[in-house]
């Protein structure tokens, strides 16, 4: 549950803070693209993925004593390598009256990859602990330079499949594998709306291959027609 629902508290307090105003519209429907890397940039570092999967929610929310229905789609792509996974989230830049009720536009570092663990590393069987920034590289992405900032971290399993498998049966005496991160998060306007691209990477700290990772986030494409997917309605 906890995973489909930062949009709908953002959205709350956004909307409550909005109380008194005139202009809120009765329909707060948001609906994301779909990000994926270039298929043919995956498939040459060695990653594959089996689609994009969205995430709906539907929530009611008061507005200065008017109850509102916030309705919102997010899409999620998980690509497995050998060298370790990325996850790109595409989630809707949501705005009443010029606010932002998206807090992925507004968080970075280490407050946004805890916060994208949390909402979309639900199952995932993995838990990242001494998180730490190692530097950031700029690149660019969708026509706009744009910044990955790394961390090391440490990385412990508890199965459960997904991208857990990855690292099994790496763990160290220390509490777990040594790993460096990679995060990108950009807001990318379109024809049909704004979304935040937010894209998470793992490595492990023994065989880091960074270049690999930018030109797969330099590959990034969005928006597009949405793929079949698995849907997950909260």
């Amino acid at each position: 549950m906890q995973r489909r629902t930062f949009i709908t508290a953002a959205g709350t307090a956004g909307l409550i803070g909005l109380a008194g105003c005139s202009g809120v519209p009765d329909d707060l429907t948001f609906t994301a693209a779909p990000a994926t890397i270039d298929p043919s940039a995956a498939s040459e570092a060695g990653y594959e993925t089996k689609g994009a999967n969205s995430l709906e929610l539907e929530r009611t929310v008061d507005v200065g004593g008017e109850s509102r229905t916030v309705q919102a789609t997010s899409w999620i792509t998980t690509y497995a390598g050998d060298n370790g996974p990325v996850v790109v989230a595409s989630t809707p830049n949501a705005t009443v009256l010029g606010q932002s009720l998206n807090p992925l536009a507004r968080l970075s570092g280490s407050e946004l990859i805890t916060r994208l663990l949390e909402e979309f590393g639900s199952g995932s069987g993995l838990s990242i602990n001494n998180l730490e920034a190692a530097g950031t590289t700029p690149i660019t992405v969708f026509e706009t330079e744009a910044t990955v900032e790394e961390f090391t971290a440490a990385v412990e399993t508890s199965g459960g499949g997904g991208p857990a498998n990855q690292f099994t049966g790496n763990s160290s005496s220390s509490g777990g594998v040594p790993i460096r991160l990679y995060l990108l998060s950009v807001s990318h306007e379109y024809s049909d709306g704004n979304d935040v691209i937010s894209a998470l990477a793992f490595q492990p700290q023994k065989n880091v291959a960074p270049e690999t990772i930018y030109e797969l986030y330099r590959s990034l494409s969005h928006p597009q027609e949405p793929p079949e997917s698995t849907n997950s309605s909260q």
